[in-house]
């Protein structure tokens, strides 16, 4: 197996962490951040339903990074871009550290409290999760604040540890982003 490889699917879950880091911020700033007055005055349903779709593709996406390294399709072995495909290959490189594994190992633990509803409400709608209606994937919000950290880390670390270097990904927002649609609505409020 060579590098080239690896770098280029570490690339491939790095890019699939920073969306997951901006998505994350994105929740944050619409919800989180003392907006929910203007939210519910300007779209209240339009809002909720734009956080329940945040809430479910937050779990889809960070269970993604728990898949395993392989899985069959159809009777043929495919790879999936996971943690555990990239540890599995710095493994094979000799570059794996013991911090990485470190990381790696709080990483899984985080998703393992998601993966369970994932697949019991999300992946597919088992009868009896619907019916009991058992909460899955609770986190608390320092396990959540963790597993940002983390990200971040085990992609540095790795980056570093593949000769691609780190990357810093906490901050995201651009022109157009949803700083500006709460600066919109809040102009358009204070005229009306």
């Amino acid at each position: 197996m060579n590098v080239n490889k690896l770098q280029g699917d570490f690339e491939l879950l790095r890019a699939h962490c920073i969306m997951i880091r901006r998505n994350y911020n994105t929740y944050k700033n619409l919800f989180f951040s003392g907006n929910d007055e203007l939210l519910k005055k300007a779209a209240w349903r339009f809002f909720n339903d734009i956080a329940e779709i945040m809430q479910r593709d937050w779990i889809l996406q960070v269970c993604k990074l728990m898949d395993p390294a392989e899985s069959k399709v159809k009777g043929n072995l495919v790879e999936n871009i996971s943690i555990e495909l990239i540890d599995s290959q710095l493994r094979t490189h000799g570059l794996i550290s013991p911090e990485i594994l470190a990381v790696s190992n709080e990483l899984r633990e985080y998703g393992k409290k998601l993966v369970p509803a994932r697949h019991k409400r999300l992946a597919h709608f088992d009868r009896e999760h619907q019916v009991n209606r058992t909460v899955l994937g609770d986190t608390t919000e320092e396990e959540l604040f963790c597993f940002l950290e983390n990200i971040q880390r085990y992609c540095d670390l790795v980056g570093n540890a593949i000769g691609i270097g780190p990357l810093h990904f906490a901050a995201s927002g651009s022109r157009g982003d949803e700083l500006d649609l709460i600066k919109v609505l809040r102009e358009c409020y204070e005229i009306a």
